[in-house]
């Protein structure tokens, strides 16, 4: 056979192979593509014109049928509304069982029907209510009896009975805890629940065991299709701020929500939160166990950090690990790696507590395909969500940008830093009046704060040239926050995702007049202090700003950043304490910007 022909049926051969790996979905990896998230969020449908709320919930059967569950105005959540396209479009409005106080667990069973929690007692009653009424049940053989209501519905959500059900748990109080954030034995309430391979169920619950200081978080475990339920494991107990470089008031793992990763993994997401102002947060916390949730691994916060309560998790045909979390806003947000790290978000809102609680819920409602539930500023709506793992070429690549003045000159010598992701919103300006929670009117929703370049960091930076330009020329595809410093203008800064499919990203600044200020704040051995509320009036703004006052936090080395608009101060007043610590004294003083940063602000501890 001739030469050329052997190496055109070679080829041929070849070209076959690779079309029928692809007709069977066969995705060859090279070192030149790079994985993304297409996320695509469909239109939301409104439920209720409520606002304020955080009882809506969802569940979805085994045959695909997806209820969502709401409150009206003057109303709990009495209501519900089925659809069988994936929460696309929703049927007539039923009433929903009586008991109904908001829960979020549910399971759709495998041999049919789905079980749904409804309330932690035999009637329903609001959060400050249930935090001091009695407990009910009763001790036998040494073991506490809780009594919960639940739903048993049908694969249609057309019919259901309701019944109590009892959790033994050995350890568990036996009286209200009222000086505690959570106060009783623990309690159903997050997450949903997960079903083995041998048919029994494994729900999240969380609450307090005899001697505990703060919340714990465990697991029960029901053999009887979900009628009674015995201890499990705990996933998390730790009465001492495991993070206290880090802001806001440490409350324990509470609020659970569990999952089945695809490598035989459970993973658990906690919130750790108790404070309510919506500008002090912690983050959520993470871990993970690798015998059917028996052991878990030492919590750990959050990487990036999601702030701040109320996860709901859920995992995908494809692998991806989805969580909605909320307070500020309401988001979902991404892992391809187990809950290790966690990308893509998107928020469905942005506003704060008093506006919105950010307590509301998430479920599986197809292979890729989500319903998240809760409002934004125009009412409850759930939104049906789309998560394609999509592979893109090149790996890497350019990012480009120019820095200008107000009036378009060209900036020459601005420093540009590529930094980590993050979504932290830790930086809002007060008013005078007082809120509902005993502090300063937010003005505005807490925002992603400034955080000055730090070389000795090493993430990448680059300096404008002659027109003002800068250019990144091998980024990997990933979540940044882009920050500009430029001598004599005020720093801007902003969170950017080069992971869609394009070549060349390009970002662009107009700076305004002012400058940057970086201040540390030490005890009096010298010791960073992370996590304080740092408190600058802004008395040198016009009316009405003058009664104004900038709130941010230090980092973990108790470094502050503060990013000031002409017209620049000469001095402020600098208010330093540790909320949510009696530690510590409070610093108040009138500093000038150069006594700010030529020595660090000593926050003494009290003796």
């Amino acid at each position: 056979m001739p030469h050329n022909q052997t190496f055109a049926q070679g080829a041929w051969l070849c070209m076959m192979i690779a079309c029928l790996c692809v007709g069977a979905g066969a995705r060859p990896v090279t070192a030149e593509q790079s994985e993304i998230l297409r996320v695509t969020v469909g239109q939301p449908t409104l439920l209720s014109v409520l606002r304020y709320q955080n009882t809506a919930s969802l569940a979805v059967s085994r045959t695909g049928v997806v209820a969502a569950f709401y409150p009206k105005p003057r109303t709990g959540p009495r209501y519900y509304r089925t659809s069988t396209d994936g929460g696309v479009t929703w049927g007539p409005e039923m009433d929903s069982p009586p008991q109904l106080a908001g829960g979020y667990n549910s399971v759709a069973l495998r041999d049919g029907g789905v079980l749904k929690f409804l309330c932690c007692g035999s009637a329903p009653m609001g959060e400050a209510e249930f935090h001091v009424a009695p407990m009910e049940g009763e001790f036998k053989d040494g073991w506490f009896t809780l009594h919960s209501m639940f739903a048993w519905f049908n694969d249609h959500f057309t019919s259901y009975e309701v019944a109590p059900v009892q959790v033994y748990m050995p350890d568990a109080v036996t009286t209200k805890q009222t000086h505690m954030g959570v106060s009783c034995w623990p309690i159903f309430c997050k997450g949903h629940i997960l079903q083995l391979a041998n048919g029994d169920l494994l729900a999240p619950m969380y609450g307090v065991f005899k001697g505990d200081t703060k919340s714990r978080v465990v697991l029960s475990r029901s053999s009887d299709g979900g009628h009674t339920w015995r201890y499990h494991a705990t996933v998390a107990y730790e009465p001492n701020d495991p993070n206290p470089e880090l802001p806001g008031q440490y409350n324990g793992p509470c609020e659970p929500s569990i999952a089945l990763l695809p490598n035989g993994q459970m993973i658990c997401v906690m919130r750790t939160q108790y404070a309510h102002p919506p500008n002090e947060y912690r983050p959520i916390y993470v871990s993970w166990s690798d015998d059917v949730g028996k052991t878990w691994t030492k919590p750990e916060p959050t990487n990036p950090h999601l702030m701040t309560i109320s996860p709901t998790l859920a995992v995908l045909d494809n692998g991806v690990v989805a969580c909605q979390y909320g307070r500020p806003g309401f988001h979902v947000v991404f892992s391809t790696d187990g809950g290790h790290t966690w990308r893509d978000r998107v928020s469905l809102s942005d506003l704060p507590e008093p506006l919105i609680t950010g307590q509301f819920d998430m479920i599986k409602v197809g292979p890729n395909r989500l319903a998240a539930i809760g409002n934004d500023g125009e009412g409850t709506k759930v939104w049906p969500i789309e998560v394609e793992r999509v592979r893109v070429s090149p790996a890497r690549t350019k990012l480009t940008g120019r820095v200008s003045d107000q009036e378009g000159v060209p900036i020459v010598g601005a420093q540009v830093e590529l930094g980590p992701n993050r979504y932290t919103a830790d930086a809002w300006m007060e008013g005078p009046d007082v809120d509902r929670w005993g502090g300063h009117t937010l003005l505005n929703p807490p925002e992603l704060a400034y955080w000055s370049i730090a070389k000795e960091k090493g993430y990448p930076t680059a300096e404008t040239d002659a027109r003002g330009r800068f250019e990144f020329k091998s980024v990997k595809r990933a979540e940044y926050v882009l920050t500009v410093e430029a001598d004599g203008y005020a720093p801007q800064w902003r969170h950017i995702n080069m992971g869609l499919d394009h070549r060349v990203y390009a970002q662009y600044f107009r700076l305004k007049a002012g400058r940057s200020v970086r201040g540390q704040v030490v005890d009096q051995t010298g010791e960073a202090v992370g996590g304080v509320c740092v408190v600058l009036d802004l008395t040198f703004l016009p009316a009405p700003y003058d009664n104004y006052r900038r709130h941010i936090h230090a980092d973990p080395d108790g470094v502050f950043h503060w990013a000031i608009g002409a017209p620049v101060p000469d001095e402020v007043t600098v208010k330093v304490y540790k909320r949510y610590s009696g530690d510590y004294e409070v610093f108040e003083k009138r500093l000038s910007l150069a006594e700010i940063e030529r020595q660090p602000i000593i926050l003494r501890r009290k003796k």
